[in-house]
């Protein structure tokens, strides 16, 4: 399987009083395809794919506060179901009535509520190790939204850590989050900025606090069933396919078909060429992507 060299396009939409960046590869193609990255990730994250999906006109956007889209506003949330006004207004302003969804992580679960509330906008689904949340129980509702008020106040008034290079940012996110040095380098090279004593995260730091509402597991069920598009997860082998009760859930409730990929979490990053990363690997994802 060969590659279209062509570089992505930057594109700028100004959606719901906010500028809402992207990548886009193989415009005119026929199979329109909106991608949507992981939590405090970016487009990026699908750089390296992207030019293998011959067929598709594909824009990969940079979520609300996240790679160079606009932070939400002061009294602005970042609750998961956010997103989908935005990705629902750039769809508009490429006039594209229907489209497909191709999602990482959190960026499956928006595309989840979204193909289940607004079906006649989607024709196919495909996840990349991830589909739904994990199980809330609604006892918790006031401790969430009690750690949201509070982790908004102080991450509104936080200044954004400053790494001396692109590999200190690099190792301190692969002490937090399973993920090799090869998948970070497309996510920070995106996702930083130079500032004048070194380098900082352009993702807003809001993004770390709680959820003010989570939705319960037997909600998220019934956004499952309630799918009509054709949908595909593939999940990473030392990732989400550990998960075999929430595999299970999803086959029994939903037509979501399930299938495993050898990797981590960010897989996917795989195919992207970086500089010279010590840990880079090859990686080959499904042509049914």
């Amino acid at each position: 399987m060969t590659a279209d060299q062509s570089p992505a396009l930057e594109r700028k939409f100004s959606v719901n009083g906010l500028s809402i960046s992207a990548q886009q590869w193989g415009i005119g193609n026929p199979r329109k395809v909106i991608a949507l990255h992981g939590w405090l990730d970016n487009s990026a994250s699908f750089s390296g794919l992207a030019p293998y999906l011959k067929s598709c006109e594909l824009i990969c956007l940079d979520l609300a506060g996240h790679g160079y889209s606009d932070h939400r506003s002061e009294h602005g949330s970042y609750n998961i179901w956010d997103d989908i006004l935005d990705i629902l207004a750039v769809a508009d302003q490429l006039g594209w009535q229907q489209f497909d969804l191709l999602a990482h992580s959190r960026g499956s679960f928006v595309a989840v509520l979204l193909a289940a509330s607004m079906p006649e906008r989607v024709g196919k689904l495909f996840m990349l190790d991830g589909a739904l949340g994990f199980d809330n129980d609604p006892v918790e509702a006031p401790n969430n939204l009690r750690n949201y008020l509070l982790d908004q106040r102080k991450f509104f008034m936080q200044n954004s850590k400053v790494y001396a290079s692109h590999a200190d940012a690099i190792a301190k996110r692969r002490e937090k989050i399973a993920i090799t040095e090869a998948e970070c380098y497309p996510l920070v090279e995106r996702g930083m900025k130079k500032v004048s004593n070194g380098y900082e995260w352009r993702h807003d730091p809001r993004l770390f606090g709680c959820s003010a509402f989570k939705l319960p597991l037997a909600h998220q069920i019934h956004f499952l069933k309630a799918l009509q598009a054709p949908s595909i997860l593939l999940a990473a082998e030392d990732g989400f396919a550990k998960w075999a009760d929430m595999h299970q859930l999803i086959q029994q409730q939903s037509d979501i078909q399930i299938k495993q990929h050898a990797g981590s979490h960010h897989m996917h990053c795989l195919l992207y060429t970086s500089p010279s990363p010590r840990d880079k690997r090859q990686s080959r994802m499904p042509s049914s992507a």
